[in-house]
């Protein structure tokens, strides 16, 4: 038991070596990378003012995943992107602590063309800590999203959003708050490391 204990940690200390060393090249054109960075798949990462936090993943399969354009990029620590998402900067997008966006996420800062003879929108979007964005979800521009909300699937968000809340439609309002437990600092999370704590410190330990 023991031994088949000790090969599962192997080999995923082996893969997160892997995707680390990949990480470093798809990463290659940004201006900061913290620790830890761990990339599946073949993302699109191109955007020239490009910040990352530690512990960034970002994975790309069934759907091309994009992080593009000019504009100030900063993504904080422990923040996943999901396949198919596109991350457009031409002016500003900042994205908080503990961040998780589901698959074909879409977040631009501009309109990219006016309507109606207008002229278009550049504005920057804020997303906050510990937001889970749900799949297909929209952020338009000059958005700011609070802590801890949750953006249901297939929400366009319009206009500014407050902590604590989960919101849904199109456009996307508030539906209800959200109360979370004391020390909780994100709206989503995953169990595979409170099963297996040593494993994660080891990773840790191991390619830090």
């Amino acid at each position: 038991m023991d031994w088949e204990r000790r090969k599962v940690e192997v080999q995923w200390i082996a893969a997160a070596y892997r995707q680390q060393a990949k990480a470093k090249w798809s990463l290659r054109k940004a201006q900061r990378v913290g620790r830890r960075p761990n990339v599946l798949g073949r993302p699109t990462v191109d955007a020239t003012r490009l910040e990352i936090g530690d512990d960034f993943k970002v994975w790309s399969g069934h759907r091309q995943t994009l992080i593009s354009g000019w504009g100030r990029l900063v993504i904080g620590d422990r923040v996943f992107v999901n396949c198919g998402t596109v991350l457009l900067s031409v002016l500003e997008i900042t994205i908080g602590d503990d961040v998780a966006l589901a698959n074909e996420v879409y977040i631009m800062d501009s309109n990219s063309h006016g309507v109606e003879g207008k002229p278009h929108v550049e504005a920057p979007v804020h997303i906050g800590d510990g937001t889970w964005v749900g799949a297909r979800a929209m952020i338009l521009p000059g958005v700011t999203i609070g802590k801890r909300v949750v953006v249901a699937a297939g929400s366009v968000v319009t206009r500014d959003v407050p902590d604590d809340v989960l919101v849904a439609g199109n456009p996307a309002r508030v539906v209800r708050p959200l109360e979370y437990p004391a020390g909780c600092r994100r709206a989503w999370h995953d169990d595979w490391g409170c099963a297996c704590p040593k494993l994660v410190a080891a990773l840790g330990e191991r390619t830090a």
